[in-house]
């Protein structure tokens, strides 16, 4: 790896990330002279400044593309701002860790998120630029938002006011509605994957857990896994992935409009089994209970959405759209909300009833990813 500061210039040079000329123009007697510099100039960012203080000048290009920052990580990847060198477009780059290319279930997995990317173009969906492999590691390319989740938005700025909830929560919905049309269950709705633009457009991303209705996923999902984020999970999502429907994303997406609205999880537990034994058998919170300003009938729709056993739910997302929008716009009682289902009377302990007669006796599945 190289240390000194002309093999930094050589390496920065066969990169083509700074023009050989530029550099020798430079007075710079010491590599942190040198990075000082040409982050003054507006040639190198910190990050890339970082990266070649530690000697590590090649990890900055990958293929056509520039690494300008790391905006995220996670197990199954790490997420970069990048810039493409011939279209000068920049654009947002997740790469399988090192340590998974050797990994089949994790490439597979990785496989399957960018089929799902590339089947999906929505305003409220992050969009897929391309994906490939170069040098052995396996890439995403995706449209660049510039914002913040929405989970750092509540934590650093509070809860937000129930009309931009339901905005927030009501776009998230019509980009999972177009998802689920083409096929595609989310199953890791939670404000952390809700990407809110400088112009206020919500975005999901992450479909890392994403599956196909007609594939199903039975060889990526191993008996005795959850995958999902718990605070945010169905308890039929908890209990059996690979059964788990697009009415989890329902269950999540409810979830999601609890935390805008109050800062917390709907259940709050020490554990990781309290919890989900929570979201499986403790009953529904009122949302006006934690939130005042929430009308009676978002308070139903919450409900709905909330419902323990899959068929007692809101069915799809165009019913919860509906809903959303009704009470977006002034209806404040549940009575005059239109629930487009057979069923409008099913009864708050019926919501609560648990998904099948033998959950008290059984257990969800231990191993989290």
């Amino acid at each position: 790896m190289p240390t000194s500061i002309d093999q930094i210039r050589d390496e920065l040079v066969k990169h083509q990330l700074v023009e050989e000329s530029i550099l020798h123009e430079l007075d710079a007697d010491t590599v942190g002279d040198l990075t000082d510099t040409l982050i003054s100039r507006g040639l190198l960012t910190e990050f890339q400044a970082g990266q070649v203080a530690k000697g590590d000048v090649s990890s900055l290009t990958l293929d056509r593309y520039v690494m300008l920052d790391r905006i995220g990580a996670g197990g199954m990847g790490q997420v970069y701002r990048a810039r493409h060198r011939t279209m000068n477009r920049v654009v947002a780059i997740k790469v399988l860790p090192p340590k998974l290319t050797r990994n089949e279930q994790a490439i597979a997995r990785f496989a399957r998120e960018v089929e799902a990317a590339a089947r999906l173009t929505h305003p409220n969906i992050v969009r897929a630029h391309d994906a490939s492999k170069a040098d052995g590691v396996h890439y995403l390319v995706m449209e660049f938002v510039p914002g913040e989740d929405l989970s750092s938005l509540v934590k650093t700025s509070g809860p937000v006011s129930v009309d931009v909830a339901v905005d927030y929560v009501l776009q998230t919905a019509r980009g999972l509605q177009y998802a689920h049309e083409q096929g595609v269950m989310h199953r890791d709705i939670k404000p952390a994957n809700l990407l809110l633009s400088e112009d206020s457009v919500v975005k999901i991303l992450d479909m890392g857990l994403a599956r196909f209705e007609q594939q199903g996923d039975a060889s990526l999902t191993r008996t005795g896994v959850v995958m999902g984020t718990i605070d945010y999970m169905s308890p039929e999502q908890a209990f059996d992935t690979r059964s788990a429907d697009a009415r989890a994303d329902i269950y999540s997406l409810g979830c999601t409009l609890h935390f805008l609205l109050t800062g917390q999880p709907v259940f709050a537990a020490d554990t990781a089994m309290k919890k989900l034994l929570a979201h499986r058998e403790s009953p529904i919170p009122s949302l006006q209970d934690e939130c005042p300003d929430a009308s009676e009938a978002l308070d139903a729709v919450f409900q709905r959405m909330l419902a323990k056993r899959p068929d007692d739910r809101l069915q799809n997302m165009q019913q919860v759209i509906e809903l959303l929008q009704q009470c977006w716009d002034g209806v404040t009682s549940p009575s005059e909300l239109s629930f487009s289902l057979s069923d409008q009377t099913t009864s708050r302990s019926s919501l609560n009833s648990p998904i099948s007669p033998d959950l008290r006796t059984s257990r969800p599945n231990r191993q989290l990813i």
